[in-house]
């Protein structure tokens, strides 16, 4: 069992990122390093009107599969704003309630979103919550998981102050999850997938078996353990649901 929280769920519907084991095998390499390099794009520097604004700097994309929730550089610019002030706010302990006026909304940023925020110093985890249900708007849902991962992570204590210069951020944007009816559909490094028997639950995320070199089998094997159940539970009376995810980084 790679963490213990197959069957945990945390503040609101919310998970720890166990695709993300970093946290147990501190030898293993960042994660954007052990993506597929043919997958990650970035996005288009953007040209500004006036000479004197700041350029706006490149945020990184990469997609397990073929979806992507098609966002603007601008508008994944703004997502990383809200979890960089986001942090600034819950870590340094302030009384104002956070505010969303200051950001440009767009509609696809008001739609119902499962995210995840992951959290890094020098590539190590340092924390990470997430949704698999899509129950808030992604402006929010990233501000909620923020707030989470930097705080409410069991297995760290909160994020201190000083750490803040050195937070590496990583936003996770997750699809739609649909239900399979049989695991020839199930695509390693394409998908995440969900594991549900009786009252026992599992998920991993679409990078846990591209990190860990695992196959269909290891995979499925792995998240049974999640769960709770034994290795070879999943081969009758399981159900499965999977989906793909986006993953940006500067």
């Amino acid at each position: 069992m790679l963490l213990g929280i197959g069957r945990k769920v945390l503040v609101m519907n919310r998970i720890c990122c166990a695709c993300l084991i970093l946290a147990l095998f501190p030898g293993c390499k960042p994660l954007r390093t052990l993506l597929a390099p043919e997958n990650d794009t970035v996005s288009q520097r953007e040209q500004t009107d006036n000479a004197g604004e700041e350029e706006t700097y490149m945020i990184k994309e990469h997609k397990s599969g073929e979806w992507s929730p098609e966002l603007s550089n601008s508008e994944k610019q703004t997502l990383f704003k809200i979890v960089e002030d986001t942090l600034n706010w819950c870590v340094n302990g302030s009384s104002e309630p956070f505010s969303f006026d200051q950001y440009t909304l767009t509609d696809k940023m008001k739609k119902d979103t499962a995210t995840f925020v992951t959290l890094k110093i020098n590539g190590m985890l340092r924390g990470c919550i997430g949704s698999l249900i899509p129950a808030d708007p992604m402006y929010k849902s990233v501000h909620e998981n923020a707030v989470l991962a930097s705080m409410r992570d069991h297995r760290f204590r909160p994020v201190a102050p000083r750490e803040l210069p050195t937070i590496e951020v990583y936003i996770s944007i997750l699809s739609p999850i649909v239900p399979i009816d049989s695991l020839e559909k199930f695509k390693i490094g394409e998908h995440g997938i969900i594991l549900t028997k009786g009252r026992a639950r599992a998920v991993y995320l679409p990078e846990v078996a591209v990190e860990q070199k695992w196959n269909k089998d290891q995979t499925l094997s792995s998240l049974s353990e999640k769960a709770g159940l034994d290795g070879d539970s999943w081969r009758q009376g399981a159900s499965f649901q999977v989906f793909s995810s986006v993953v940006l980084s500067k």
